[in-house]
């Protein structure tokens, strides 16, 4: 089965999985565990697709997991990542009961990856799109992702890329040839809180 387009999602399919999102969020919360929805219809949606969901309450993170590996359906990897950033992102304890009708969540829906050749770490900062690239970093055992939105809080491909290096276990002014660079972009579809 071809990788879901992550641009060509209808407003229909995009409100599925709105729905899906605050289905599973509610059933975190409430049961404690992950409970999918009915499977949709929608062949753009049973197509495999790579995700992030990223939780926030009042502009504060509280979550973001997600995998930039397509080997399930879009629908699927949607409502396993809501669950895990509300429920198993270690960063944050889980998302309370009171909390529910202030989160606001992006669902990033991944473009496949773009391989990038390695020329050099300043070769890099010079392709980088800011503020529409998604970078993936690969060496050995050691990877780090930033999404585009990422782009919002570090707004040079300087500061970017170093503090992706130290997100993936790297010094900042690491640099080796056999890193594995990747650039994609996102398509975000974003769920207001319950009181908008």
């Amino acid at each position: 089965m071809p990788v879901s387009s992550c641009t060509n999602l209808s407003v229909s399919e995009q409100a599925v999985l709105k729905k899906f999102v605050r289905q599973v969020l509610n059933n975190a919360v409430i049961d404690k565990s992950l409970i999918l929805p009915s499977e949709p219809q929608s062949l753009s949606l049973l197509a495999p697709g790579a995700c992030f969901v990223t939780l926030y309450t009042d502009q504060q993170l509280r979550g973001c997991i997600g995998t930039y590996v397509a080997d399930q359906p879009l629908w699927l990897n949607v409502c396993r990542y809501s669950y895990y950033s509300a429920c198993e992102d270690r960063r944050f304890t889980p998302i309370a009961k009171n909390e529910l009708a202030n989160i606001r969540f992006e669902i990033s829906v991944l473009s496949e990856l773009a391989p990038i050749a390695n020329a050099g770490e300043q070769a890099l900062l010079t392709q980088l799109k800011a503020g529409i690239d998604g970078l993936l970093l690969k060496e050995g055992y050691r990877s780090a992702i930033f999404l585009p939105s990422v782009w919002q809080a570090l707004t040079t491909p300087s500061e970017f890329l170093q503090a992706l290096k130290l997100k993936g276990g790297w010094p900042a002014n690491y640099w080796s040839q056999d890193i594995e660079l990747f650039r994609f972009t996102t398509f975000v579809i974003e769920g207001e809180n319950k009181n908008s």
